[in-house]
């Protein structure tokens, strides 16, 4: 049986500030790797007028997936990554039902306020609280967006590692285990599942978002939705990596991967897939 390469569920387009791409540049890209299947997914977050996704882009993004399709031969799932703000999910809901997404991610990139994905907000936590107490206070917020039911997908849910991940300052997975375990637990009360968000190799952390501790951590509490995606903002990116963030899955004992069509989940067995020829 031929086997399907595995789809890449996290591409951003310029839509937003931080990407630089048109949607049918990163099918293209998508396709001139073998890729088959994308979902793009831009910034919704709310009070930053530039990582904010306007539904006229998205009904662009929907028009665009047929010819994608025909010219490339890539099917376009569109979805959108959700920044969690507690005090503001009446606004959240808004703006999911304002469309038929195929996927929505959920993020929790701000810990008191520090944006932890960017240069400037991770420096600040790091500058507030030693790396332990920012670890724990990350993973608190990634609980409480779970614990919202806003979302399928809880996307890069170590993200924190990103800029503190290092040799020189490692913080033990086993100190920051019981809220990691929390945040599991969550997941799995929401009926939602988790990303291997494959941007972590070309990070500090030098490995997937969860590390292969969390992802041991999501299987005990018995997770099944599993999406895998580059996380691209440019076209070099698209399908960069998922080799080796299906490897991780794989061996963490994980049996399916989940593909989406209008928020309704598909599971897939793992070895369906091939991750051949996709990795740069």
């Amino acid at each position: 049986m031929k086997k399907i390469p595995l789809p890449d569920y996290h591409v951003h387009t310029s839509a937003t500030e931080d990407a630089r791409d048109s949607l049918s540049d990163l099918a293209q890209a998508a396709a001139s790797r073998g890729l088959r299947e994308i979902a793009v997914t831009d910034h919704y977050i709310l009070g930053y007028k530039n990582y904010k996704v306007t539904k006229k882009i998205l009904e662009r993004h929907r028009r665009d997936a047929g010819i994608i399709s025909e010219r490339f031969g890539v099917t376009v799932r569109v979805g959108a990554e959700i920044d969690y703000f507690g005090k503001r999910i009446p606004e959240l809901e808004k703006f999911i039902d304002s469309f038929e997404f195929d996927i929505i991610l959920g993020s929790a990139h701000f810990v008191d306020g520090c944006g932890i994905a960017s240069d400037e907000g991770a420096l600040e936590l790091f500058r507030r609280y030693d790396p332990l107490t920012a670890y724990r206070k990350s993973l608190n917020a990634l609980e409480l967006a779970a614990e919202s039911g806003l979302f399928d997908v809880m996307a890069h849910p170590d993200i924190f590692r990103k800029f503190h991940d290092n040799e020189a300052a490692p913080v033990p997975f086993d100190s920051y285990r019981k809220e990691a375990e929390r945040a599991a637990r969550a997941i799995k009360r929401a009926g939602a599942g988790f990303e291997i968000n494959c941007r972590g190799f070309a990070h500090s952390a030098a490995s997937q978002y969860p590390g292969a501790e969390f992802l041991s951590v999501l299987k005990k509490a018995g997770i099944e939705t599993v999406t895998i995606g580059s996380d691209a903002h440019k076209t070099e990116d698209v399908g960069s990596n998922l080799n080796r963030g299906f490897k991780a899955l794989r061996e963490a004992g994980f049996t399916h991967l989940t593909l989406f069509e209008k928020r309704k989940a598909t599971r897939v067995p793992v070895s369906e897939f091939s991750a051949r020829g996709i990795n740069k």
